[in-house]
């Protein structure tokens, strides 16, 4: 199930502004661009970034990003309110599931 409306970040929008103005954060599986809302709402919103060269096949990446979707959706509670994130994704991610990813995204976004 993909993440709900109000937690989906539109990249051709707001990716510059938080390419911009962000803090990076790195992690084994990812690497985190986290920036304040401009017009803070309740919940954070976020957008994953896939390239060709993690995944070959649109099956596979596909599949990546509703691994993290589900990840993210299962630990909503426990993320920081009131940021736009935008995840890009490691070469070690293919290898974990959604448990490793859920816990990596928890650890590192606590702070």
């Amino acid at each position: 199930m993909a993440l709900a409306k109000k937690n989906r970040l539109n990249l051709r929008l707001n990716r510059l502004r938080i390419e911009g103005a962000c803090q990076k954060l790195h992690s084994p599986l990812f690497t985190y661009l986290v920036a304040s809302q401009q017009e803070p709402l309740s919940q954070s919103r976020f957008a994953i970034v896939l390239s060709k060269k993690l995944a070959k096949k649109a099956v596979d990446r596909n599949k990546i990003r509703r691994n993290i979707s589900e990840s993210i959706k299962n630990s909503l509670s426990k993320l920081p309110q009131k940021k736009d994130i935008i995840l890009i994704p490691k070469k070690e991610l293919l290898d974990k599931d959604k448990l490793q990813i859920s816990k990596d995204l928890e650890n590192v976004l606590s702070i």
